[in-house]
């Protein structure tokens, strides 16, 4: 009896330790590259969550990356080009707009929606959304992606 109860009292401790270890791993490893729950509710107007995305418009999407230069060069979207236009803040973005607009006035003909993106630390994306907005003539929802290009990469859309 007595050595039974010494084997419990071990292999409990056992148990205590490696719970520990593992909780510890994931707090040190895996928590920081998760990406927090996004609650559609909870957004702002014009915004989405890619959730959310994927149950309304189910791949009818038009993507506009907002990004640098050097972000979209160094990593992308898998897409066609008539699904992903760059469009960037500065002088050219104009040239960008113009580049586009034939697709994006398109967009409503196809029952498509617009989604603009960039990196998490970037506002371009609220900006460039606000100007496609401001056009006046799309007639389909402009929205800025809620976790930017991260929740792409997380996605399996971007390559990295």
């Amino acid at each position: 009896m007595k050595d039974t109860f010494t084997q419990v009292i071990r292999l409990g401790i056992i148990m205590l330790i490696l719970a520990f270890v593992l909780g510890w791993a994931d707090a040190i490893i895996f928590v920081p590259r998760r990406l927090p729950a996004c609650v559609q509710e909870k957004l702002p107007e014009g915004r989405i969550c890619m959730e959310t995305l994927s149950t309304r418009h189910r791949n009818r999407v038009v993507w506009v990356d907002a990004r640098s230069q050097a972000d979209f060069e160094l990593n992308h979207l898998m897409l066609p080009d008539n699904r992903m236009f760059p469009i960037r803040k500065g002088p050219e973005m104009q040239q960008q707009i113009d580049a586009a607009i034939g697709r994006l006035l398109e967009a409503a003909d196809n029952g498509e929606c617009i989604v603009v993106f960039c990196t998490n630390e970037c506002t371009a994306s609220e900006e460039i959304a606000a100007e496609l907005r401001e056009l006046g003539m799309l007639e389909v929802p402009v929205y800025v992606l809620e976790g930017g290009w991260e929740v792409l990469k997380a996605s399996g859309l971007a390559a990295d």
